[in-house]
């Protein structure tokens, strides 16, 4: 989850609307925390109690509807005033399309508190800022979320700034996309096809297929193919041997999980058995990327034995039972502000 303004914590949890349909949102960058109070009111004094209503506002005492606006508003406005700053200088721009739809799909259905879905309703309405950075590399920001790029960050010297590509240091700034971080440095991420030690080394679609000789870069799978592990799938669920069409609960009679070789625990990698050492420098390692020079490879003395799954697998369609009280706690993003 992206980091969220520090005193939205307390009211975005009131965001999912129960009761009527009737809130009336249209929202715009002045008007914003008033939409948002409205919202959040209308669904604390649907379905939420006295003790939560108090809980979620702050307070000891009972409060009136419209004074709750009045408070949601207040603790609004102060958490959103860096960026609110940041508008009234043209280095961000408010999207009033995402928050509409964000807001409007949090209120549920008519006389609704709780319910049972296969995702959250609002989960795909709710992914996007609803603040927009506008600040060009090279140009001053006062926080990463006013940068223009997915790939920039506010640097210390207060400059939009690209992430780290090919051959720069990384570490404390995570390498643009479709780079790796590996003993430091940033590497282009691996084509399909190519060799691979880990996961974040192949380009996004891809998959370290490690059942390969050697081990390469493959093309994650559609529903009904094969598979030895979760990360082969599209679906990310291989169920087991093949990928499911769709995210479901799923187990078999015995048990898939992998198991340390020397004492028989759980594992899914050989780092959650023992701590490895870098074959040609001896450092102690977890991964592959921890061991910089060709051939220097990270040993593990116990390894995590893949589990062989036996019988036929049995699938249930997921639910979820949310609860318009509460479920939407973090979900509406906000702009990261430092």
């Amino acid at each position: 989850m992206r980091p969220l303004l520090c005193l939205s914590i307390i009211w975005v949890a009131c965001f999912t609307a129960c009761g009527d349909d009737g809130v009336d949102i249209s929202s715009s960058a002045g008007n914003v925390c008033s939409e948002i109070a409205e919202v959040a009111c209308h669904n604390l004094y649907q379905c939420c109690s006295e003790g939560e209503i108090e809980d979620f506002l702050g307070v000891s005492d009972p409060r009136t509807e419209q004074q709750c606006r009045e408070d949601v508003r207040r603790l609004c406005d102060r958490s959103i005033a860096r960026v609110d700053a940041a508008i009234e200088a043209k280095r961000a721009r408010f999207d009033s399309e995402t928050m509409n739809n964000c807001l409007q799909a949090l209120v549920a259905p008519s006389g609704t508190c709780a319910t049972v879905e296969s995702v959250l309703p609002w989960a795909e309405s709710c992914m996007d800022s609803a603040w927009v950075g506008l600040v060009a590399d090279g140009s001053q920001c006062f926080g990463t979320f006013e940068c223009s790029s997915t790939n920039s960050v506010c640097a210390p010297n207060q400059m939009c700034t690209a992430r780290p590509t090919a051959g720069q240091p990384c570490g404390a700034v995570a390498c643009a996309d479709g780079h790796f971080c590996q003993a430091g440095t940033c590497r282009l991420q691996l084509d399909e096809g190519q060799p691979c030690s880990s996961e974040i080394q192949c380009l996004d679609e891809l998959f370290c297929d490690f059942a390969a000789a050697p081990s390469s870069c493959t093309a994650v799978r559609d529903g009904g193919q094969p598979c030895t592990g979760n990360t082969s799938c599209k679906s990310n669920q291989c169920i087991p041997g093949t990928c499911s069409n769709s995210v479901q609960s799923c187990f078999t009679n015995s048990n898939c999980s992998g198991r340390c070789a020397d004492d028989n625990s759980i594992c899914a990698q050989d780092n959650q058995c023992s701590t490895g050492q870098c074959s040609l420098t001896a450092t102690l390692c977890t991964s592959p990327l921890d061991c910089a020079g060709v051939g220097n490879t990270c040993v593990f003395p116990v390894r995590c034995v893949p589990g062989t799954c036996m019988g036929s697998p049995v699938c249930t369609q997921a639910q979820l039972v949310i609860d318009y009280c509460e479920d939407a706690l973090g979900d509406i993003p906000f702009p990261v502000t430092n």
